[in-house]
């Protein structure tokens, strides 16, 4: 937006313009240096400011689902949040990691190449901590991990990996998997130190601990689908309500729960003095009627109407209609 002048500033403008201290020359030339950008040949922008703002509110997206799923792995207070998302070449990102650090080199199996998952230590040793029964502290110990730890973090890894692709399910999936851990960030190499990244660094908060998330992505990895990184893309996805991988899986699992099944013959309210004096052949009196179907309760609310009867040497009901009352009752 253009900058308003107010009136004593435009009065000083048309004074200084009528005295000659300032040509209309003089204006025009800070006016095209103002249009002037500086271009480095060396790097060269590969990602535009719309595939930018895509990749950062898909990310965000990512982070919500990192937060709930940390949330009911760890059982402790966890919150994710984007910090930001650059472009910047593979030298300068790996220039600027830390020795020792936890590296994830995962391969991308829907397209050709590897991305970097990068994990501050801090944060994971008080991931691994938790992990262990104990409480996510902030720790300023700079060692390299065990094997147990790792083997611990390569676990957790891959979980976080798979909300990773349920963010991106709604652009391309990318079933990552992890190929392996580097603690040394000079032995990772995935392309020429010149090739152009983006850089989304994520803050993870668990208990008293804190930590970075860096997802380093290629461009020469996403380019075959750079295309799809658009607002239009995503808001129409969202507006077809594209089924994500992770609905199907939570869909498969729901399936499998179990709920209890109750078959209610009927009630039958009685005295403390009557309870306490029951004796072996007393006979209950419920409040149905032997001839009418019986309530079948899922969960605790009725669902069906059966009729009882015996399977074999067991017990059984054949349901014989939908229970149509108040399901409130029962």
């Amino acid at each position: 937006m253009a900058e308003v002048l107010s009136q004593a500033e435009i009065d000083a403008l048309l004074a200084a313009l009528s005295s000659g201290s300032i040509s209309v020359e003089h204006i025009k030339e800070e006016e095209e240096q103002k249009r002037v950008r500086v271009y480095d040949f060396k790097r060269p922008n590969r990602f535009s400011k719309e595939q930018i703002r895509t990749l950062y509110m898909l990310h965000d997206n990512f982070a919500r689902l990192l937060s709930t799923f940390l949330v009911t792995q760890l059982r402790a207070p966890a919150q994710v949040n984007l910090m930001s998302v650059q472009e910047m070449t593979f030298d300068e990102f790996m220039r600027s990691m830390p020795n020792p650090t936890l590296m994830a080199l995962t391969r991308l199996t829907e397209f050709t190449g590897q991305i970097v998952v990068e994990m501050n230590l801090s944060l994971a040793f008080a991931l691994v901590e938790r992990l262990f029964g104990g409480k996510a502290l902030a720790s300023t110990a700079v060692r390299p991990p065990t094997d147990i730890e790792l083997a611990v973090l390569q676990r957790i890894l891959r979980r976080m990996l798979e909300v990773l692709d349920e963010a991106w399910s709604r652009v391309s999936p990318l079933k990552p998997e992890l190929d392996r851990i580097e603690i040394n960030p000079q032995f990772v190499q995935i392309i020429s130190p010149s090739e152009m990244v983006a850089l989304v660094s994520l803050k993870v908060q668990v208990d008293a601990a804190e930590g970075l998330l860096n997802l380093c992505f290629p461009y020469i990895i996403l380019k075959p689908v750079v295309a799809k990184l658009s607002a239009r893309h995503w808001f129409s996805t969202l507006e077809q309500g594209v089924a994500s991988p992770g609905q199907g899986l939570l869909k498969q699992r729901l399936t499998r729960a179990e709920v209890p099944l109750v078959a209610l013959l009927g009630r039958a309210s009685i005295t403390v003095r009557d309870l306490l004096n029951l004796q072996v052949g007393d006979v209950i009196e419920l409040d149905a009627r032997a001839s009418e179907a019986i309530k079948v309760l899922v969960g605790n609310r009725p669902k069906f109407l059966a009729r009882p009867g015996q399977v074999g040497r067991h017990l059984g009901v054949q349901i014989t209609a939908r229970y149509k009352g108040d399901e409130n009752d029962g």
